[in-house]
């Protein structure tokens, strides 16, 4: 079972019980968790030592109407949806950098009956390692959760794309990228191995969203550059050139 199954799965596990009996609308509890689950897994990260981190901030946007029914429940449900999402974490064996925090809002752009979650991992925050099958305890210092942060932009219409076929050509090689989240560096462990002794062993990250690829450096010590360009996140276009401490891939897209 890949990834995103396995969270989806742990997803309509932790849905049952009290978090379900918080939502009576028609819009139907394992739908929010279902999304919450595929942004945790769409916005992991490969810290520096190799553990991944799942991120802290949920935004989660509802059409006017179900957001109107919910809006009696919110402040118990923005708690509990917190709740599930460290319970996630757990089970999911991936690190919180602090306690999560999930704000819901209204948006003409979501249908009727329709989620969309936005989640990121801030800057600035320490990383929480979270043993899958024990019980997490944030540190004293980390238990009041953080000040809710703006939504990042109005959420965009949902529509069914298919993404375009994606490749990364280095040492003559085409590889194909087809995963929302690749790994790039020299450990063999990375979705692509780039085996060159400047390069980290966790250099570099592509995590898709909404079609297109995103290019993070993750600490790396020689750093990237996109075009010749120093970056430390860049959206990549079709031959955008990128150069892990030196070591050029050629990023291409085909439609």
């Amino acid at each position: 079972m890949n990834k995103l199954s396995r969270f989806e799965a742990l997803a309509e596990t932790l849905v049952e019980g009290a978090f379900a009996r918080l939502l009576r609308s028609r819009l139907q509890p394992v739908e929010v968790a279902r999304h919450i689950a595929r942004a945790m897994e769409d916005g992991q990260i490969i810290g520096p030592g190799g553990g991944v981190w799942a991120p802290s901030h949920y935004w989660v946007f509802l059409n006017p109407e179900d957001h109107r029914a919910l809006h009696s429940l919110q402040p118990s449900l923005e708690t509990e949806l917190a709740n599930y999402v460290v319970d996630l974490a757990r089970r999911g064996g991936v690190a919180l950098r602090t306690r999560p925090v999930v704000q819901l809002y209204p948006s003409e752009e979501v249908p009727l009956h329709h989620v969309q979650v936005e989640a990121r991992l801030l800057a600035g925050e320490q990383a929480i390692a979270v043993e899958p099958g024990m019980t997490q305890e944030l540190p004293t210092a980390q238990r009041a959760a953080p000040a809710p942060q703006p939504p990042p932009s109005p959420a965009t219409p949902i529509k069914k794309q298919v993404p375009p076929r994606c490749t990364l050509r280095y040492a003559g090689r085409r590889i194909p990228i087809a995963e929302p989240l690749i790994s790039v560096g020299r450990s063999l462990d990375n979705d692509v191995i780039v085996s060159e002794p400047q390069v980290s062993r966790h250099h570099a990250q592509l995590r898709r969203r909404y079609g297109r690829y995103t290019l993070y450096d993750l600490g790396s010590s020689g750093g990237t550059t996109v075009n010749g360009e120093p970056v430390q996140e860049c959206v990549l276009d079709d031959g955008d050139v990128i150069a892990l401490a030196g070591v050029e891939l050629v990023f291409e897209t085909e439609t």
